[in-house]
């Protein structure tokens, strides 16, 4: 397993652990996040592992930040994290850390004890499906403090303030959180491939969940919206419709751009990126933002 992903620690915002793109002065109200794609392992990490290493890939929307490339090549604001989601999971509240994870407990720390918390998938995962649990040691509790304040918080703070710098020269911003899925299940014959989450239409107004999943039909993507993916913590954080700030999140299939093992990219990637950088488009459209010359062929 690669410790460290290929772009240059350097260039991350702030070296958070985070990557900022086209943030300077957005030419559109759109940003996109991609949370859970980080492919940098921190040897402090590795040390304290119980599974091999290997594991913790399954951890990974495995390189959804390929999916967006184009879009960000094109201008579209982008924050994509490059640390790995096994130091501390960027789509889960603070308040949803497992105790037992903590040496020590968690002293007046509020809690809520989610289903994904319980499940293993918590603030910190702790357990694998298949694979058990994940840590050799609990951590301290300072070690999850500098997660916090060194990586999530400022991932966070960023997005934020990204969204209301675009909503108040815009007039409205869109988030967009893309993530990867393992392939559902066929229901009835139907098996969508790409899943459009706005909580049920709490993060966003549903014309732009809508018009997405029109555009996927149109050109023939099964698509499905909110099931089994409505959006968890970064779409409750940022999405605000009364203050004309909407978070909208996208799964893609792996089986559209990854090999037959899915942990390499195939020969869908550009395929599936051009889908994803026009439904950006569409948003940026709907938005009312000015177009983009990266129109796809």
């Amino acid at each position: 397993m690669d410790q460290e992903d290929d772009t240059d620690a350097s260039d991350y915002g702030g070296n958070c652990g985070f990557q900022l793109f086209n943030l300077d002065s957005p030419s559109l109200p759109i940003l996109i996040s991609v949370p859970h794609a980080g492919r940098e392992y921190p040897a402090e990490l590795l040390e304290n592992l119980r599974i091999a290493p290997a594991e913790l890939q399954r951890l990974e929307d495995r390189y959804a930040d390929r999916l967006v490339t184009p879009a960000i090549a094109a201008g579209m604001p982008a924050i994509v994290a490059r640390r790995a989601r096994a130091w501390i999971d960027l789509n889960r509240g603070e308040d949803e850390l497992d105790p037992e994870m903590v040496k020590g407990g968690i002293n007046n720390r509020k809690i809520v004890g989610t289903a994904k918390m319980r499940g293993g998938l918590g603030l910190m995962p702790r357990r694998l499906i298949h694979s058990g649990d994940i840590w050799l040691h609990p951590f301290e509790a300072q070690d999850v403090e500098q997660r916090l304040s060194g990586f999530h918080r400022p991932y966070h703070q960023q997005v934020e303030q990204a969204l209301l710098q675009m909503r108040d020269r815009f007039g409205i911003a869109v988030l967009v959180d893309i993530h990867s899925m393992p392939p559902l299940l066929p229901v009835g014959g139907f098996q969508p491939h790409i899943v459009i989450g706005d909580r049920f239409g709490q993060s966003a107004a549903s014309l732009y969940s809508e018009m997405l999943l029109q555009r996927l039909k149109q050109i023939g993507v099964t698509a499905a919206l909110n099931h089994p993916y409505p959006g968890d913590y970064i779409l409750r954080r940022h999405g605000n419709v009364r203050k004309n700030i909407h978070a909208i999140q996208i799964e893609v299939d792996r089986v559209l751009y990854l090999d037959s093992e899915l942990r390499e990219p195939a020969s869908g990637l550009d395929a599936t990126s051009t889908i994803i950088t026009e439904l950006l488009m569409l948003l940026a459209e709907l938005a009312g933002g000015a177009s983009m010359p990266m129109a796809a062929e």
